[in-house]
């Protein structure tokens, strides 16, 4: 076997097994956890206790929404923050030194609702910062982050909450995102993703081992664990990434709780679905290189298989992108390289197989969340095009910046644009049908 040999062959496995992966983890994980619920076995939420006067088991929560640039789309998210079946909340916004009135669209909202506030920073601290800024603000032992573009369900607070109530290590728990604005190309491409690629994974890492990342979209936290892992960092591209590590290496544990759905704005442009990737990557090679202490530690070896497999799909893409390369390059000198074809043959049927095969586990797994994630099943044979191609390529262009680049003021953010109608999309009213 020649070295193009197995850097080809080596391209088309890794993919392939970790359909299986996540395929058979995101199974087991519906089978163990989520299959009760679906048959109405579940533990109650907070609208549904057995004596209808439930309100003092449930914890009082805070829900974070930092903002900044975000009228267009504030005023949306407070109108859903004020419809939660819950029985104790409050809401803190967070202006991150706005220039475009976010606080004056919020206002309305504070004069009329009593647990509304909002803490007004004079400084552009960036996401990091301004989380950290409203820690302090915090009284109550758990506290939900929530984007500003990003509308909970109705009972989605409770089934944030339950888990707690069972598990005292318990740090974090993430919530099931579905793009809400699913049109076109990409927004159907994405809907497939989240649902095939995030939704199955955060289900088989769950099963297999640790979490990779929290949703940064909406997480809860318990207060405790994230003052004493000093709140959120601003020296990586992705604090959520970053946040789900220390906790984990605080001896804490971070779970997935499919039932707590939350409707996302997803980027439709290709220009800001590509800033956003190129973010996620440069955030993964922080990653890399500020958690690789983790091998030091034999009490943090629950994260190793972990860091493993992230470091080898980095690998994947170098070896990816350079047999396109090389591939290309032949080409153009009238040449071939045995082994070398990023050209689909037996082997893109296979994965194109595989990946059918895993969006039908993912419908079958997501489908009580969102009926309508079944219209998206057409695009399944296309999702690898940008999952694993294009994340490919923006892992190797964001590599040296990442590895080599400096980690002070990484926090900082930059709102994509927003729609301001209220209509809501069709993920929003598939996820208000009863279930």
């Amino acid at each position: 076997m020649t070295a193009f040999d197995f850097l080809a062959g080596f391209v088309f496995i890794y993919p392939a097994l970790m359909a299986v992966a996540w395929t058979v983890g995101g199974l087991v994980f519906w089978w163990r956890t989520e299959r009760e619920a679906e048959r109405g076995q579940g533990p109650p939420g907070p609208a549904a206790g057995a004596d209808g006067s439930a309100s003092d088991a449930w914890p009082p929560v805070t829900i974070v929404v930092p903002c900044r640039n975000e009228a267009a789309a504030i005023a949306r998210t407070c109108r859903n923050l004020c419809r939660l079946d819950y029985p104790d909340y409050r809401v803190l916004l967070v202006d991150d030194a706005s220039t475009d009135g976010t606080a004056e669209a919020v206002r309305p909202f504070l004069d009329e609702f009593g647990f509304f506030h909002l803490l007004r920073l004079t400084r552009h601290h960036g996401k990091a910062g301004a989380l950290n800024a409203a820690l302090g603000l915090v009284t109550t032992p758990l506290v939900l982050v929530l984007d500003a573009d990003t509308a909970l369900g109705e009972r989605s607070l409770g089934c944030f909450v339950r888990p707690f109530l069972r598990q005292p290590r318990l740090g974090a728990v993430t919530g099931n995102p579905l793009p809400q604005n699913r049109a076109g190309l990409l927004g159907n491409l994405q809907a497939a993703e989240f649902a095939a690629i995030i939704g199955l994974i955060k289900r088989s890492q769950r099963v297999w081992g640790r979490l990779l990342t929290v949703s940064g979209c909406a997480t809860m936290y318990r207060t405790e664990t994230l003052r004493r892992v000093g709140g959120f960092s601003t020296r990586t591209a992705t604090d959520d990434i970053d946040i789900t590590w220390r906790i984990q290496r605080d001896a804490s544990e971070v779970w997935f709780e499919p039932r707590a759905t939350v409707l996302i704005q997803i980027p439709l442009r290709v220009r800001e679905y590509l800033r956003q990737r190129y973010r996620w990557a440069l955030g993964g090679w922080h990653l890399l290189r500020t958690h690789a202490s983790v091998w030091r530690s034999w009490r943090h070896r629950r994260l190793w298989p972990t860091y493993l497999e992230f470091g080898v799909s980095y690998l994947w893409a170098f070896c990816f992108v350079g047999c396109t390369v090389a591939w290309a390059a032949a080409l153009v000198l009238g040449r071939r390289l045995p082994g070398l074809s990023p050209v689909p043959a037996w082997h893109g049927g296979v994965l194109s197989l595989l990946c059918v095969v895993q969006m039908a586990a993912a419908v079958l797994v997501n489908t009580p969340y969102d009926p309508g994630l079944r219209r998206s099943f057409f695009w399944v044979p296309w999702y690898p095009l940008f999952f694993f191609v294009m994340g490919a390529f923006l892992a190797v262009w964001s590599a040296p910046r990442g590895l080599l680049g400096p980690l002070e003021g990484m926090g900082r953010w930059m709102s994509p644009g927003r729609a301001a109608k209220d209509a809501p999309g069709r993920a929003a009213k598939d996820a208000q049908r009863p279930r």
